[in-house]
């Protein structure tokens, strides 16, 4: 009897359990061939690359405990599996779905392609926790706004059952002409002295995923609506990376808070919300597929928008002599990550204070981010600069001080990413400009030499932005 073969794609799935497309195949198959397609004409970060290729590294060693072999290709993933459909006795092909632009042309594309060669297609929802397109209003429309968005898939998540059953996966040993390394896909350079910093701070890979789910479970849940605002304690989740690159589901840690009964219902409010964010930055994307690059609010089309190359670059490197500001842009440099409650402040900062187009701090972002998401860096970043379809108000405008005093009250995460403040008292951390020529005699400090003075007056850009902004209101 000739076994049967099916091929699962690997994409932002990289996890064996609780993965929809291998359990639909697994039911379908003797054996399944397990390929990665690195797709060059696909958006990708630089600290992306070096997530993957540990995640990728991490995949293929589980697959092999398993007696498979995870198989890699780059090039264009159309040609590649019209390739491996050619020559070999594949019945099956299933992904999991994918929510940007060029994702759903490209894959819609394909499953044409697969299914008029008589082979049935799949693909499958392994990504989101409710799909943009099953969300609708009572006028049949979609959500624009996040918090009815979210009470409504809420509620049709507390009724589903998204229990995943375990079961036994036969994966092939195949091998293919045009199939690659790991290290061929040149994914890092194992020179980059920020790839070193960076691999202090995480492990990818679908079991530390897990992981870190529990570690959040059992030491932070309880802490969660106090201290994700708080970047000076260790109290958010991080499993930003590992949803991105699906190393586990979003499902799966929806389900694991939600039963847990030692996290209390606030705590657990707050942080289910967040998964809905996650959610809810699809569901704009999918609906305004131009948001990557364009407002969703047309009239920013219009906004007087200033190019300052110099100023860019003091606020990439921290050094714009704003400590919350500088302490998260070195936190970003060091570890590929920041804290939300300072992305809010540094992305304010940027498009508020120094009136730079939101599109310079989004490249940024996912760019050096590791959890870069193409969703949810778009939508935040139009949130912050008041662009967006649920966007913070255009006249809300951070006080970094405050927000440095109010969130950091001590200055232990400035001290932590800005040690040129490690001396200077609590009243001065964040605004160390008003101490007088004396104090800074007395520690040792001089603004402007020990650390920069601030690149701009936080109430004239205050109000330069105000102004900028009547013109297009």
């Amino acid at each position: 009897m000739v076994a049967t073969y099916g091929i699962h794609w690997f994409r932002q799935d990289l996890r064996l359990q609780e993965n929809p497309s291998l359990l639909s195949l697994s039911k379908k198959v003797d054996q399944i061939i397990p390929i990665y397609i690195f797709d060059l004409n696909q958006r990708i970060g630089s600290t992306s690359k070096w997530w993957l290729e540990k995640s990728l590294i991490s995949l293929y060693d589980s697959i092999q405990k398993h007696n498979g072999k995870l198989n890699i290709f780059a090039g264009d993933p159309e040609k590649i599996i019209s390739s491996i459909l050619k020559n070999s006795n594949v019945k099956y092909v299933s992904w999991n779905r994918l929510y940007d632009p060029y994702s759903i042309k490209r894959d819609t594309k394909i499953k044409s392609i697969v299914t008029s060669s008589k082979i049935e297609c799949d693909s499958h929802n392994g990504y989101l926790l409710n799909e943009p397109w099953n969300i609708k209003n009572k006028s049949g429309t979609f959500f624009k706004v996040f918090t009815p968005y979210w009470r409504h898939c809420d509620e049709i998540l507390k009724l589903k059952d998204n229990k995943f059953k375990k079961i036994k996966i036969n994966y092939a040993n195949s091998k293919f002409k045009n199939e690659i390394t790991i290290q061929d896909l040149n994914l890092t350079n194992k020179k980059d002295q920020w790839i070193k910093k960076i691999e202090k701070y995480w492990i990818p890979g679908e079991s530390n995923a897990k992981l870190q789910l529990k570690k959040y479970i059992s030491q932070k849940a309880n802490n969660y609506s106090v201290g994700r605002d708080r970047p000076d304690k260790d109290l958010t989740s991080k499993l930003s990376p590992y949803l991105h690159f699906g190393e586990i589901s979003a499902l799966e840690v929806y389900d694991t808070v939600n039963i847990e009964k030692k996290i209390d219902p606030e705590n657990k409010k707050k942080f289910l919300a967040e998964l809905g964010w996650r959610d809810f930055s699809y569901n704009l994307l999918f609906h305004y597929p131009d948001m990557i690059e364009k407002p969703i609010q047309t009239k920013f089309n219009k906004f007087p928008w200033i190019k300052n190359t110099k100023n860019l670059s003091l606020w990439h490197n921290g050094k714009t002599g704003i400590p919350i500001v500088d302490a998260g842009m070195r936190q970003l440099y060091k570890t590929g990550w920041m804290h939300n409650r300072v992305r809010m402040i540094v992305g304010s900062f940027l498009t508020k204070n120094l009136l730079l187009h939101w599109k310079n701090g989004e490249e940024w972002f996912f760019d050096t981010l590791v959890d870069a998401d193409v969703g949810s860096n778009s939508a935040g970043w139009q949130w912050i600069s008041g662009c967006g379809a649920d966007a913070s108000p255009y006249f809300r405008i951070f006080n970094p001080i405050l927000q440095g005093q109010k969130f950091d009250p001590d200055g232990d995460y400035v001290k932590e990413f800005v040690p040129e403040l490690n001396n200077i008292p609590k009243k001065y951390i964040h605004n160390p400009w008003e101490m007088s020529m004396e104090d800074q005699k007395k520690y040792n400090f001089e603004i402007g030499t020990s650390y920069p003075a601030p690149i701009v007056d936080l109430k004239e850009t205050r109000n330069r932005a105000l102004s900028a902004f009547k013109t297009i209101s």
